[in-house]
């Protein structure tokens, strides 16, 4: 495929740091052309691998993965809420566990077969990232009003930029949309069709942001003063641990780019992926008098003992590497463990 793929991240858990280096070369060797698979934070990863030997059925749905590592703690998972692919690692520890998806930890061909598995999971997703790349692209040119996507005679996306929300064909093929004619349609064609998958435009610009090798953040949020205007309008758990550091530090005061830098000790690319994402979620600003008047929080739905993926909401904003307590930086932030 000739078309820009998205950089897809990997949770790891259970490995020992000899498996995790093995995983690692077998990335290396996956074939060029699809998306990127990089292994990030397990909490914010697009999808799981476990080393099936550490893994303990502790309830009927509920699954214990022992640590692999000495700065690791038990990772427990409620199977039924769990939203994302999840392959094991052969041997499994019991047989009482049959998992849909496993793979050899020496083979490179398995492990691709796996990650062919999670890509076809997350093909609404990755479909969102190619039209959100072209939303960005196409945002100047665009008029007010409903706009059909197809291809081929078939409807593929249904945008709304009067209510700002759109819905996707879950059959959908990410290369599809590269083929796609973008038609201006009357008011009165908004409807979505209801097995469409529904989201915001914000939502898609930020998909977008998080996942592309490019450079989208504008220049002048290198160079000028930046303010908080206001939470971003996306699922709180779409937030990672760096980005809600970054959105409590500038609610507290402005900086520019280098002055964030050293305050939350986030290096320039995760710096310049987070500040992209909140440019386009209207979150940031470059303009004083957009600033907003009000702290960052997040929401109920966040804080400790609330629970999303399967996994507990615990840590906080604070505990982040290099980040310097300024105020109450607490705001819950890290999916915890076990």
């Amino acid at each position: 495929m000739s078309f820009e793929q998205p950089v897809l991240w990997l949770g790891l858990a259970g490995f020992t740091p000899e498996q995790r280096d093995q995983l690692s070369s077998l990335l290396t060797l996956m074939p060029k052309g699809g998306p990127s698979w990089r292994v990030g934070a397990f909490a914010e990863a697009d999808g799981w691998l476990v080393a099936g030997e550490k893994c303990r059925l502790v309830g009927a749905d509920t699954l214990k993965i022992l640590a692999g590592l000495p700065t690791e703690r038990a990772v427990q998972l409620d199977l039924d809420e769990v939203d994302r692919p999840i392959a094991f690692a052969l041997p499994l520890a019991s047989s009482d566990f049959d998992p849909k998806h496993t793979f050899d930890l020496n083979s490179a061909a398995s492990l691709h077969k796996a990650l062919q598995q999670f890509e076809s999971w997350l093909r609404p997703l990755r479909s969102q990232f190619v039209l959100g790349g072209q939303l960005i692209a196409r945002e100047s040119e665009l008029l007010p009003g409903i706009y059909h996507v197809s291809q081929k005679g078939t409807l593929l996306a249904v945008m709304d930029f009067r209510e700002w929300r759109i819905g996707i064909s879950r059959r959908a093929d990410p290369v599809d949309f590269e083929q796609a004619h973008w038609d201006r349609r009357p008011l009165e064609a908004h409807d979505i069709p209801s097995h469409f998958l529904r989201s915001s435009l914000t939502q898609l610009r930020w998909i977008y942001a998080q996942r592309t090798e490019r450079d989208v953040l504008p220049p002048r949020y290198r160079s000028r003063p930046l303010y908080f205007r206001h939470a971003p309008a996306v699922p709180t758990r779409w937030l990672r641990d760096s980005q809600l550091l970054l959105l409590r530090e500038l609610s507290v005061e402005g900086g520019d780019f280098d002055a964030l830098q050293r305050r939350t000790g986030l290096t320039p690319g995760q710096l310049t992926r987070d500040l992209a994402s909140l440019y386009f979620a209207g979150s940031v600003t470059t303009t004083p008098d957009k600033a907003g008047t009000s702290a960052f929080s997040v929401g109920e739905d966040s804080l400790p003992g609330k629970t999303h993926n399967g996994l507990t909401l615990a840590a906080a904003v604070a505990q982040l590497p290099g980040a310097v307590p300024r105020r109450d930086l607490t705001a819950p932030a890290q999916l915890g463990r076990k």
